[in-house]
């Protein structure tokens, strides 16, 4: 130790005697809580893979059955890094718990990764994209890997939650976890496409997402995509295309949330996406509630426009009110007509039986309710009202409520009296968590 100080004082001393800079010796980098290791060759189809785990704060000290949710990564070799990073930063938030990330990667001598990622993360051969000497077209092999191989490994090396699997990739990456999302569902609950090659094949993941939404089955998945409005246009077009169709197909369970970054471009807006996607992803396990349908930066329960109170009488002395439902995606919403449950809120005249009818744009009647607990799901109106902040109306009484998925636009929340009776009346719409 003593000598270590004098050669330090030393090299000071000579420093600003010459002016000149001293190299000194220099160590590369290294991540915190992580480790490398390369697998077994695997048996599905022959190819050496490594993976870069990350481990969050608690990891080591935290109880033997304590366990992790886990979020696994295409192309680790790139992205790894900025998603670890992004996962702790979002869980010191409170709007994600801890964390496993898994990134997987190519083993051997400087593996070809531009190659090897198109042979795996492609489902299918594209006769537009294929060039001579380019192979691509093995997500199936790739895909059977990660279920079969990687996904057990991890899980019983690790002190991992199989019950929560986050899949998250870009580009390629992107095209491959929209690809797995749809050939086996169940596998991850959380998917983040950031800028996916959806034009591949001529929108083939497209047509598997239309293919599984004809069996009617549940999916139980919470997906996001994201893209640049500087990616190119066949990216832009596809990834719209892709978010506005499955949003109408209203497959069972399924959350999807889509988001077009203004000012990015194909790379530059990864760490955007991936740290958006994963809050939204992880919304449901948050402890700080503060994601809404625009993945993780609305409140819930947020009042969208309208809450207006108003007389209503006979014929056309109705209470109106109006929404605007903005971006990419359809939002669910509360619309209530509150009548009788004012009045032990102090309303002396409260209207005895509104009904409440939602009118787009073009004067068609989308969604009405004459008595909330007559509707489709009185069960999730009473749920949404809690998760809202909104009073409770009395089991059995005349108010009206429900809940509708509304495409962008603008809507016209239209109160009447259905016995013709008058009476004061509140209009309230309210978005929903997805």
């Amino acid at each position: 130790m003593t000598v270590s100080i004098t050669l330090i004082r030393f090299a000071s001393v000579l420093l600003l005697l010459t002016g000149t800079a001293i190299q000194v010796a220099a160590e590369p980098y290294q991540m915190p809580k992580s480790e490398v290791l390369a697998l077994p060759q695997t048996s599905a189809n022959g190819r050496d893979y490594i993976v870069y785990v990350s481990f969050p704060l608690t990891y080591e000290t935290s109880r033997p059955d304590r366990r992790y949710p886990v979020i696994y990564l295409c192309d680790g070799y790139w992205d790894f890094p900025p998603v670890a990073y992004a996962a702790d930063y979002i869980r010191r938030d409170g709007h994600a718990p801890e964390a496993i990330v898994v990134g997987i990667g190519y083993g051997g001598t400087d593996p070809d990764v531009g190659r090897l990622r198109q042979w795996d993360l492609t489902p299918g051969n594209d006769p537009v994209y294929d060039a001579p000497g380019t192979v691509t077209g093995h997500a199936e092999e790739f895909l059977t890997v990660i279920a079969t191989e990687i996904i057990p490994f991890v899980e019983s090396t690790y002190k991992v939650d199989p019950g929560f699997r986050v899949l998250a990739g870009n580009s390629f990456g992107g095209l491959f976890v929209l690809y797995a999302a749809f050939q086996r569902p169940g596998l991850f609950q959380g998917i983040v496409a950031s800028s996916p090659a959806l034009d591949w094949r001529n929108e083939y993941v497209l047509d598997r997402a239309l293919q599984f939404a004809e069996s009617g089955a549940p999916m139980n998945t919470r997906i996001y995509v994201g893209w640049a409005s500087g990616d190119e246009a066949g990216i832009t077009t596809t990834c719209l295309r892709f978010s506005q169709t499955v949003a109408a197909l209203g497959i069972p369970r399924l959350r999807l949330a889509a988001r077009m970054i203004e000012g990015g471009g194909h790379s530059g807006t990864k760490p955007e996406n991936f740290t958006r996607g994963l809050r939204f992803v992880f919304a449901p396990q948050a402890w700080v509630p503060t994601v809404g349908l625009d993945p993780g930066y609305g409140q819930i329960g947020k009042l969208i426009n309208v809450s207006t109170r108003g007389w209503v009488g006979a014929g056309e002395r109705v209470l109106i009110g109006g929404v605007v439902v903005s971006g990419i995606l359809p939002k669910r919403m509360l619309v209530r007509a509150a009548g009788p449950s004012l009045g032990p809120l102090g309303v002396t005249t409260p209207l005895a039986d509104p009904r409440v009818r939602v009118v787009d744009s073009d004067g068609v009647t989308v969604a009405t309710n004459d008595d909330w607990g007559d509707g489709s799901d009185p069960a999730a109106v009473t749920t949404a009202s809690s998760e809202t902040g909104a009073f409770a109306f009395a089991a059995g009484s005349s108010d009206a409520a429900l809940i509708a998925q509304l495409a962008p636009g603008t809507y016209t929340l239209v109160v009447d009296s259905v016995s013709g009776a008058e009476g004061v009346a509140l209009v309230e719409a309210y978005e929903l968590r997805p």
